[in-house]
């Protein structure tokens, strides 16, 4: 019987997503695991976004826990090679479950949770994730929702070894309207989530221009030397410079196209940011953007004219 086991389990291991995860020095104490920039699909399994360690003395501090329990398990594992340690905190920095999903592997390691009200609010155990979904059962695997320890209601700072974590939400709506920002100032490193993406093109399906707009003066305002994005592997003190150009650029176009009378139903047509088709997932997205921030900005007009 015993054997039998034993053979179940290599065989399930056996079967299990590899997502050949490696992790990259970022500064002395910062490994991250970047993901591709292209949509989520089962052929990668939802490696799509970055998930990081910070290096304390004594333990690690994860920031985004990733897509499924299996890649939290296999960042876990590489982890280890580096510094056999515990992870004490793992810090989610907003509700959307390509960040989230390896919550519960973490968990089962005694770590504690920490994350938005947005979180609280919006991530139970009756939902539909969009990782099982699109992934199906068997990638999903043992993947688990589970709850936050500690929610963040503005801002909530960590001391871990010696080291100070400074965790708070910039901007009552932005990307989502629970984006948290992480702070490490002992080497002046800032992570953002997906308040910044670099190297692909986002959507405001959940969130806000202009208040994207807002975090961004926020994010700026750190002086950060290194910012480590949701999404995207740029890490330097210029990685908002792009992200800003693509938001101002649409606001600027829509509201110019808003006062010339032209309509939402072609409004796609007449901004259309080429500049920015180097960027992946622009055909996927950029109308989508364009549409939202239409909405966001006619309204604001609306709001305007009514006082």
């Amino acid at each position: 019987m015993k054997y039998f086991i034993i053979v179940l389990l290599s065989y399930s291991s056996a079967f299990a997503f590899d997502y050949h995860l490696e992790p990259k020095k970022v500064t002395q104490s910062i490994y991250c695991f970047f993901g591709g920039l292209e949509k989520i699909a089962k052929e990668n399994g939802g490696n799509v976004v970055n998930s990081c360690y910070v290096k304390t003395k004594k333990s690690f501090i994860v920031i985004d826990s990733g897509p499924t329990s299996a890649y939290a398990k296999q960042a876990y594992d590489a982890m280890q090679k580096i510094a056999k340690l515990p992870v004490t905190y793992v810090i989610n920095t907003h509700d959307h479950d390509d960040h989230w999903l390896g919550n519960s592997f973490y968990k089962s390691k005694g770590a504690v949770l920490i994350g938005s009200q947005t979180y609280k609010e919006n991530v139970t155990s009756e939902m539909e994730t969009r990782m099982l979904r699109i992934l199906g059962e068997k990638l999903f695997g043992q993947t688990k929702i589970v709850k936050l320890d500690k929610v963040v209601e503005e801002k909530l700072t960590l001391t871990v070894d010696g080291e100070k974590f400074e965790i708070s939400q910039p901007i009552s709506m932005a990307h989502t309207q629970g984006d948290l920002v992480v702070y490490f100032p002992s080497q002046k490193a800032l992570f953002v989530g997906d308040l910044v993406f670099n190297g692909r093109l986002t959507s405001l399906r959940d969130g806000s221009i202009l208040g994207s707009l807002e975090a961004l003066d926020v994010i700026d305002g750190y002086h950060a030397k290194t910012i480590i994005t949701g999404h995207g592997h740029q890490t330097d003190e210029n990685t908002t410079h792009e992200f800003r150009d693509y938001l101002t650029q649409i606001k600027e176009q829509v509201l110019e196209a808003q006062d010339n009378d032209v309509g939402m139903e072609q409004i796609t047509q007449k901004v259309k940011m080429p500049n920015f088709k180097k960027l992946k997932l622009y055909d996927e997205l950029y109308k989508r953007t364009v549409l939202d921030a239409y909405k966001e900005l006619e309204m604001m007009e609306d709001e305007e004219d009514d006082e």
